[in-house]
């Protein structure tokens, strides 16, 4: 949990009593004035220079002289800058002693001289005294009608509650302030007031409340004509954070960091603003899981809290405990336990009051011994914070709800599961009256609940809370997932879809008496499967409409096309450059962000589809087949008689698929079959697979394991729609056959799809206009790309040539009309000047290695450059990435191929690449069909150039004929099938549809 930071703003005037002399330049007048010339940058050589004008009036003018008095209180001032606040607090106190000698009656020069002690003393951590203080000045400053101390004391006095968390106080302190009346009101401070009882309110949680007063105030700004542009922006920052803490999380991350931008580019720079911005946005990442963000707001504002307040102050203390509550979250648990600890003993140190901050350390120090199996210390820990909030009366707020959520899964770990779901409820009821019903804020402690029910065995009280779970995670991910960029959405995507995996393992339990479980089961799949996929499609579809949008995807893409060559360059010579890897990967991050907040009102698709949907959409001969791979989940128990009993509940070793079946007759659910084998189809069977393939054996097992299931299920279905995940992504069921001889290929159908969701609304295919197309082969292979660069011998591939007159011959095409790369055109830097041809066809070498692409230690999303295509090259390379030969799966995705009906890659290994669970393979297929392909052709395995060759002209003379791609691509293959027999010649290609 996130402890809450209040900077407490000092308005300590420079010169606050006395006039200067005008006759003569006095001695100490020099002096003065010299220190008035280092303020703002050199106090040390300022302090000195006061020291000397110090002396010099103490001789020269008397203790006695307005002067002297000017020269005490600026050395107080000066001595509070440089964070030396005994001799401030000294200074200062001799000032306002020698004023009671001089002054018969208090006066408000005496009142502003013990408002900066007030100041001083608060600095000190004596809270108490510095209340005193302030108390007593706005006692006397009412009776001299001094508005402007009044204000102030008062604005200080309610910070000073708010830092102590007596919010009730504060509020009483401002409303009072601003029913005052004095004959020459502060407006600016006024305002300020106005400001910090939105704030309280909000903390108060009585948001309603607080944004009335919020625009209330807004409109008496904007209607004033001095410039306070300062107090503007806190009350956006305001506003925004009033969205993060119900739960908005990326309207508020969005806000705030317009504002941040805002405000960094703003004349005159608000440094606290500036401190406490950051702050909000590391809290906006972190309930949004994106951790690595989060550290890095984190740590700039406690870099801006030290350079403003000090190391020693309470603001950069708190900071420091929110850095370590990333470092928990991060699993780094036994640093974090460093850094509350020293944290704890720091806000002792600082502040006497056990507020909230103070207990929200100790319940993250408690949950820290409790990641480190300390569950006895933790438990002791909480129950300390719990009782301390009992104490305050506050065991029904937040904090009291989240220690009392912690106590419950430390029992549910101890397996005390009656305790652990006592606490739960209470905590749900808290939380509930708090946000409401349907707040994201429940999700922890509601997936908490039905995991301690599961694991006690009560499965019928767990179903429906792990369903109200999911219903929540989908929300969140709809809303969320559009404004995050990549980076971000793989952060937030892995910590969401474990709640998914959770729940297939009770699907496996409980799908036959609850049908239901499997429906929801197939309406998890088409919100998860390539969900970064198309959602970063449809966000390049939408943002080539929009000029100004479309000019900074352009940047973007610039940027990462540099940024890319520099992954390539060693460290030292990327030092050479005068480049900073983190500025570039930052600047292309920023331009994401502006693109995908301008879209921010748009959703991950047109409408939610359902599984009732697919179904519906499905026609009397087709069947789908939804594969999903999931590890089970399952309970761990101590089996120690000398310990207390010890629970853990996590994914196992057990990996399991599961194939969701719909046809046009199942209008209940989709009928479900599991394959328990998971861990042997994707080892010793997937080796078995390919060994028959690369020696010709004939293959007597894979049709039984990875198919015959899947059959049985099917029917008499002929046309077949896989949604593949897992270890099929790298298995052709086509090549497959059974114990009749007979391949998958003559018996079915079958069409690749990336979701299940792709059904709905389809259309038939448009005619594809050949005239449109753009062709490439017959790469030369320079000695520089083979050697200097790869390590590796690349053959020439006169079949690509030849393929390549064939496919103009089918499509009756004439060279002279074609847009053709061969031969030494045949380049990287040729390709990426394509935009949007119909066909874009690529016959050369591919691979999927990790060894062909030197990279730094830098480089982010290394899996993107293992794949790609060899192309032909210079023989001198040089720093010129575009013409090293080398086009890899991370330069495609910059690719311009918005309209391209079908990408063909003619080359070995262009269908592998990294295989996630639910999201697919990261590799040339994604990156081409992410760069707006419709369909790709690829290859899961080396290929035969001749046979290759013969394929593909095969399946143009199809497709020239008017076939579907998809109908031209299977008799081609069928062709081969009855010409040379053999699938590795000819089941090296699967074709998958991406839109």
């Amino acid at each position: 949990m996130r402890l809450n930071v209040s900077i407490i703003i000092l308005l300590l005037p420079l010169v606050g009593l006395g006039q200067q002399p005008t006759a003569s330049v006095a001695a100490w007048k020099v002096s003065y004035d010299s220190a008035q010339y280092y303020w703002y940058d050199n106090m040390q050589r300022s302090v000195a220079h006061l020291q000397k004008a110090e002396q010099v009036a103490f001789n020269d003018l008397g203790i006695y002289d307005e002067n002297y008095l000017v020269i005490l209180n600026d050395l107080g001032l000066a001595y509070s800058q440089i964070k030396d606040y005994k001799k401030a607090q000294e200074y200062l106190t001799r000032s306002l002693e020698i004023q009671h000698e001089l002054y018969t009656e208090e006066n408000v020069q005496m009142l502003r001289s013990a408002c900066n002690l007030a100041a001083i003393v608060l600095k000190t951590g004596d809270d108490l005294r510095a209340r005193q203080l302030y108390k007593i000045i706005l006692q006397k400053s009412a009776a001299l009608e001094a508005g402007d101390v009044y204000m102030t004391a008062s604005e200080h006095l309610a910070n000073v509650y708010e830092v102590q968390e007596q919010y009730d106080s504060a509020l009483a302190t401002i409303r009072q302030a601003l029913q005052a009346n004095f004959s020459n009101p502060l407006v600016e401070t006024g305002y300020k007031l106005r400001l910090s009882e939105g704030r309280i309110l909000r903390k108060l949680k009585r948001y309603d409340e607080s944004e009335k007063a919020i625009t209330a105030l807004s409109k008496s700004v904007q209607a004033t004509p001095e410039n306070v542009s300062s107090l503007l922006h806190s009350m956006q920052m305001e506003q925004s954070l009033i969205k993060l803490e119900m739960g908005l999380y990326s309207q508020a991350e969005k806000e705030l960091l317009e504002l941040y931008r805002n405000v960094k580019n703003s004349d005159g720079s608000n440094e606290v603003l500036l401190t406490e911005l950051p702050n909000s946005i590391a809290y906006a990442y972190e309930k949004l899981g994106v951790f690595d963000k989060a550290l890095l707001y984190y740590q700039e504002s406690f870099s801006r809290c030290l350079k403003t307040y000090g190391y020693n102050s309470l603001s950069c203390a708190i900071m420091q405990s929110n850095i370590a509550g990333i470092l928990l979250k991060q699993g780094h648990a036994e640093q974090a336990i460093r850094q509350y600890e020293e944290f704890i003993e720091t806000y002792k140190y600082l502040s006497k009051q056990n507020t909230l901050v103070y207990f929200t350390a100790l319940n993250n120090l408690a949950t820290g011994y409790r990641q480190t199996g300390q569950h006895d210390t933790a438990l002791r820990f909480y129950n300390i914070v719990f009782e301390g909030l009992q104490n305050l009366h506050l065991e029904e707020n937040d904090l009291a709800a989240t220690v009392r959520n912690n106590i419950g899964v430390t029992q549910m770990l101890q397996g005390k599961y009656e305790e652990a779901i006592q606490n739960f409820n209470e905590v749900i009821h808290i939380k509930e009256q708090l946000y409401g019903k349907d707040s994201p804020l429940l999700l922890n402690v509601i997936e908490n609940l039905a995991v301690t029910y599961w694991a006690s065995g009560h499965h019928d009280a767990a179903l429906p809370l792990f369903n109200r779970s999911l219903a929540m995670t989908a929300c969140e991910l709809r809303y969320i997932f559009p404004n995050l960029t990549e980076q971000e959405q793989v952060q937030f995507y892995s910590r969401q879809k474990l709640n998914f995996e959770r729940f297939n393992t009770l699907v496996l339990q409980h799908g036959a008496e609850m049908p239901e479980l499997k429906t929801q089961m197939f309406n998890n799949q088409l919100l998860l499967k390539s969900i970064v996929f198309f959602t970063n499609k449809k966000r390049s579809e939408r943002v080539r409409g929009n000029a100004h949008l479309n000019d900074l995807l352009i940047r973007s893409e610039v940027a990462r096309v540099r940024l890319g060559h520099f992954y390539q360059l060693p460290s030292e010579e990327v030092k050479a450059f005068n480049i900073s890897i983190p500025a570039l990967e930052h600047q292309i991050d920023s331009l994401e962000k502006v693109i995908r907040h301008a879209l921010a009102d748009e959703s991950i698709q047109d409408k939610l589809v359902t599984w009732s949907d697919v179904q519906r959409s499905l026609k009397p001969d087709e069947a789908l087949v939804d594969i999903i791979r999931f590890r089970k989940y399952d309970v761990f128990r101590s089996s120690s008689k000398n310990e207390a009993q010890q629970v853990n509940t996590g994914f196992t070793d057990s990996v399991y698929y599961a194939t969701l079946i719909t046809t046009a007759e199942t209008t209940q659910s989709p009928e479900l079959v599991f394959l328990k084998n998971g861990s042997h189809l994707e080892t010793r069977n997937h080796r078995y697979y390919n060994n028959t393939l690369t020696f010709d054996i004939d293959d007597t097992v894979s049709y039984e394991q990875y198919w015959l299931p899947i059959e049985r299920a099917v029917g008499n279905k002929k046309k077949i729609y896989i949604v593949p995940d897992g270890v099929y992504h790298q298995v052709n069921l086509n090549v497959i056959r059974d114990r009749q001889n007979h391949f998958v290929i003559e018996k079915f159908d079958l069409h690749t799809l990336m979701n299940s969701g792709q059904l709905v609304n389809r259309q038939q295919p448009a005619k594809i206009d050949f005239t449109k197309a753009v062709l490439t082969g017959d790469p030369v292979f320079g000695s520089a790309l083979s050697n200097e660069v790869t390590g590796r011998h690349y053959e020439p591939l006169p079949g690509s040539k030849e393929e390549i007159k064939g496919i103009l011959h089918a499509l009756k095409l004439s060279p002279e009309n074609t847009i053709l790369y061969m031969g030494k055109a045949a380049t990287e830097s040729n390709l990426k000047k394509v935009h949007g041809p119909s066909i874009l066809h690529i016959a050369t070498h591919g691979f999927f290695s990790t060894e062909v692409i030197r990279l730094n230690d830098q480089v982010k999303n290394d899996f993107m450059f293992h794949s790609g295509l060899i192309l032909s090259s210079t023989e001198t390379i040089g720093k010129d990435f575009d013409s090293d030969g080398i086009l890899s799966a991370y330069e495609v995705m910059n690719l311009d191929l918005n309209g391209t009906d079908l990408v063909v890659l003619s080359a070995c290994e262009t269908g592998l690449g990294k295989v996630k669970n639910s999201e697919g393979v990261y590799g040339l297929q994604r990156s081409f069909l992410q760069a707006g392909a419709d369909n790709i052709i690829i290859s899961l395995w080396k290929v035969d150039d001749t046979m290759t060759k013969d394929l593909m002209i095969k399946f143009y003379s199809y497709l020239g004929q008017q076939h579907t791609a998809r109908d031209a691509f299977k008799l081609a293959q069928l062709d081969m099938l009855r010409t040379v027999g053999n699938p590795r010649f000819w089941g090296g290609f699967v074709m998958v549809s991406g839109n």
